[in-house]
């Protein structure tokens, strides 16, 4: 606007994905008044942290102001802490994420859709500070150290994860078009007895869905060669008489029309006895000839092998969409029944052990993140003495 002066803004994906912050040349551009400026620019040993989020549980995320530049400005969603002269910043810094703060962020904020905590809650917030400047300093160089070797081992072990995910889709794929070699790889309409898609959009939405009736499969429900049953839905069973024409039974094969970074499409899961139930839009529910393994099909259709086989036929400008006509060209390995069976048992032995591991990861993940977090708590209330604190670090 006229008059406004080019800025640096630290916006909330800033604080919140970031431990520090500076004025980089990685921070949105904006503008703002002489008045505005002066009021939010960021100095260092600041601690800049969100006061309002869609989940209570994001407020309170901070990050430390490590560098500053006149142009450097708090954004929007964001609150300034700066310490009083007998407050040390890293300190202030660490007990704005211990959990007496971050109860009290979580317990004062309000709100329907998007939660918020007023500058009286702000200025009540309970900060436990060590009386000595000096005690302040210690804590906040033994947090500096014990958290940064904290994260490293999370990252390295978020990085085994992701190894874990490409080495199953690597051996997924490799064994697929093994298969392939034996076999021949046929549009899926070669072995189609029916297919049959979702209703359109207006014709199911939230508000048919009712406590309990027949259940509605959704794009959730269809996990890479796996029904996940944890996403439920239903609607009357007189108004699924109306859409019978999209019914799904058990033993059905249903795919996912619709795809996103972590759930691609074309995905295909094998329907469980779970009663009576209709496919909702960007849903398919297939039926194949006799002779093709469900089982099989949904194994093979979800391999890395397929989907990046029918992502290339996929449509749609912003996410990519399957239609009945793409749906019917899937590539599908065409093997006899006996490799069928054989391909679904050694497919369920890595799954399971890939799986195994995965678990392994991620709990050990969690454990790192909650002794995190109880440490920085222990360490800022005294409730630990950093002085004689072992450097252990489970995980």
């Amino acid at each position: 606007m006229e008059g406004e002066i080019p800025i640096r803004l630290c916006n909330y994906t800033d604080a919140y994905k970031k431990d520090r912050v500076h004025a980089g040349d990685d921070l949105m551009r904006a503008t703002a008044t002489a008045e505005e400026i002066k009021r939010n620019r960021l100095k260092v040993g600041d601690s800049v942290f969100t006061k309002d989020s869609e989940d209570p549980t994001d407020i309170g995320i901070s990050a430390f102001v490590d560098g500053e530049s006149d142009d450097f400005v708090c954004g929007y969603h964001l609150a300034i802490a700066r310490p009083a002269d007998d407050v040390h910043p890293r300190f202030l810094n660490w007990a704005l994420r211990s959990r007496p703060v971050l109860d009290h962020f979580g317990n004062s904020a309000t709100g329907i859709s998007r939660y918020g905590i007023s500058i009286a809650d702000l200025r009540a917030t309970p900060v436990p500070t060590p009386s000595d400047y000096g005690a302040q300093q210690q804590i906040a160089d033994f947090l500096d150290d014990s958290v940064s070797r904290i994260d490293r081992i999370i990252a390295a072990r978020r990085e085994q994860l992701e190894l874990a995910h490409l080495a199953f889709d690597s051996w997924w794929e490799k064994e697929t078009v093994e298969l392939a070699s034996r076999g021949r790889v046929i549009p899926l309409r070669r072995v189609l007895d029916s297919i049959v898609d979702g209703p359109f959009g207006s014709s199911l939405t939230s508000q048919h869905y009712t406590d309990f009736g027949t259940r509605v499969v959704r794009l959730g429900n269809i996990g890479i060669a796996d029904f996940r049953d944890d996403d439920r839905a239903y609607i009357a069973d007189e108004y699924a008489d109306v859409l019978s024409g999209h019914a799904v039974r058990a033993g059905d094969l249903v795919m996912a029309g619709l795809g996103d970074e972590r759930w691609p499409l074309g995905r295909c899961a094998v329907m469980p006895d779970i009663g009576p139930g209709i496919v909702k839009a960007d849903c398919y529910r297939i039926r194949l000839r006799h002779g093709i393994s469900h089982a099989y099909a949904a194994i093979a259709l979800s391999s890395p092998f397929a989907r990046n086989r029918i992502g290339l036929l996929a449509r749609g400008a912003t996410r990519a969409r399957l239609n009945t006509d793409v749906a019917r060209e899937a590539p599908l390995v065409l093997v006899p029944p006996p490799d069928q069976e054989s391909y679904v048992a050694l497919w369920r032995r890595h799954r399971d052990d890939s799986a195994r591991n995965t678990r392994a990861l991620e709990q050990s993940v969690d454990l790192l993140a909650e002794y995190k977090s109880s440490l920085i708590t222990a360490a800022v209330t005294g409730e630990l003495d950093v002085t004689t604190a072992s450097s252990n670090i489970p995980g």
